[in-house]
């Protein structure tokens, strides 16, 4: 009889309200369409944005929210008049990212923390980072020759914990670095789990991990206040803002476990694809092959150098654009009641910018699902609508815009260069579909055999 009751009131209250707000739905009594965005985040975006278009409504961990689709809809989001990020979010996100950082703020101290953390994110720091990738690169390229045939996945993983571990901490590639990435594995999965804190289950499991994680933060901090290092750690302790001030050790240990949260899967999340990409495309990598040939045939790489590579960049942009990565934003609260599109968007509502499924829209994407580098040819990326490309969040790069986006587009040319001046590699027989993880991969982990590029001339017998 209860359940009955609250049918009637959620069925009644859809009717009545549904004239003057956005199309969609607020599914189930209480739990609203949590249960079908844990299950695929990707398919609930894709879903209802071609039932509804690029606005709609819906009922997300307790509380109503409308969700913005496409260029215009996108650019309204990020209008800080109408919407902020403070206080926004579900509790299980604020407690995973320990209440206070980047995605969960707004407005001064929003703006005055991330000019501090856009310090380490300049091309004189990508100098800086580069040794690091290649060193990191070089253990793993060097373990994967002797293994010949692989799963890559699980591989890329460790290459990211090892690189990540290295930024922040100033560790080392190897087994120590990668039983870090194994702490971040099962923080991350507290994002998709059931919000219940118990030290057995999945999400208290990664409460326990996020304090891990903040531990080795803190130790780190410690041993770079007493040694000074040139890794990104080490900038964004005397980094400083426009106004002279830098970060407390209390501010600087959450937004590094925000970057550790970041860049864990946008490493090797990034690198998984474009390996894919290369072998499933031989035109792709044979012009990509071409271009390193000319432009970084041996020796170390530095940012200037990397610039010339500008077919690999495109590559990356598209990677970005062509794969299922990031389905949303965080989520926003509605500050003041407004209107977009004739509809009527509350105060106090949840919003969220849908990400992946903007970015394949036919009308501004031709071909949405076919992968085209040439895409992000300088001419046709100047000319694309304002916000229609926002794998990072889109938005100024102040504003709520992953930090991290240029240093991803660098990370794809070292690591590419690596790979093609001297390794080949193709794909096994595997179900290639992809998996509903909150960063969705191929189900059977990338299996390859791998093997060195018989035509490199450092390679070749006299």
């Amino acid at each position: 009889m209860v359940i009955g009751l609250l049918v009637r009131y959620h069925n009644t209250r859809n009717s009545q309200d549904s004239e003057d707000l956005p199309p969609g739905s607020y599914g189930l009594p209480l739990i609203g369409e949590t249960i079908a965005l844990a299950w695929d985040n990707h398919q609930f975006y894709r879903q209802r944005f071609q039932k509804y278009g690029s606005v709609f409504k819906t009922h997300l961990f307790g509380k109503p929210v409308i969700a913005f689709i496409g260029p215009e809809a996108f650019t309204f989001f990020l209008n800080q008049e109408y919407f902020t990020r403070e206080k926004a979010n579900p509790q299980p996100i604020q407690e995973l990212l320990d209440w206070e950082s980047l995605p969960l703020l707004d407005g001064s101290e929003h703006r005055r923390r991330k000019n501090i953390i856009l310090e380490a994110f300049t091309p004189q720091a990508f100098d800086k980072y580069i040794p690091l990738i290649e060193q990191t690169a070089t253990y793993y390229l060097k373990r994967w020759e002797k293994l010949d045939s692989f799963a890559w996945i699980p591989e890329y993983r460790k290459l990211s914990a090892s690189l990540t571990n290295a930024l922040f901490t100033g560790g080392s590639p190897g087994p120590e670095s990668e039983a870090v990435g194994e702490v971040i594995e099962t923080f991350l999965k507290g994002f998709t789990s059931i919000p219940i804190n118990l030290r057995w289950n999945a999400y208290g499991k990664a409460l326990q991990s996020r304090d891990k994680l903040l531990a080795l933060i803190d130790k780190a901090i410690i041993q770079h206040r007493q040694q000074p290092q040139s890794d990104m750690l080490g900038l964004l302790l005397t980094a400083r803002g426009e106004d002279g001030s830098t970060l407390t050790d209390e501010q600087l240990r959450r937004e590094v476990l925000h970057l550790f949260f970041a860049a864990y899967g946008g490493i090797y999340i990034s690198l998984t694809y474009l390996s894919l990409t290369l072998a499933q495309h031989p035109e792709i990598m044979n012009r990509a092959r071409q271009e390193v040939n000319q432009y970084a045939p041996s020796g170390s790489l530095n940012f200037a150098q990397l610039q010339n590579l500008v077919y690999l960049k495109r590559i990356a942009y598209e990677l970005r654009r062509f794969y299922p990565i990031n389905a949303a934003t965080f989520f926003g609260l509605v500050k003041k009641e407004t209107q977009f599109q004739n509809f009527r968007i509350p105060q106090g509502w949840g919003a969220v910018g849908g990400i992946h499924t903007t970015m394949h829209i036919p009308e501004i994407f031709p071909e949405p699902e076919s992968f085209q580098p040439c895409r992000f040819a300088t001419e046709k990326f100047a000319s694309l609508p304002e916000n229609s490309y926002v794998p990072h969040g889109g938005g100024p790069r102040d504003g709520h815009r992953c930090p991290g986006e240029d240093l991803i587009t660098v990370l794809i040319k070292v690591v590419g260069i690596h790979l093609l001046n001297q390794y080949n590699w193709e794909l096994v027989p595997q179900n290639l579909e992809l998996n509903r993880d909150l960063f969705p991969i191929p189900r059977d982990g990338l299996k390859v055999k791998f093997g060195i590029y018989a035509e490199n001339p450092k390679q070749k017998v006299s």
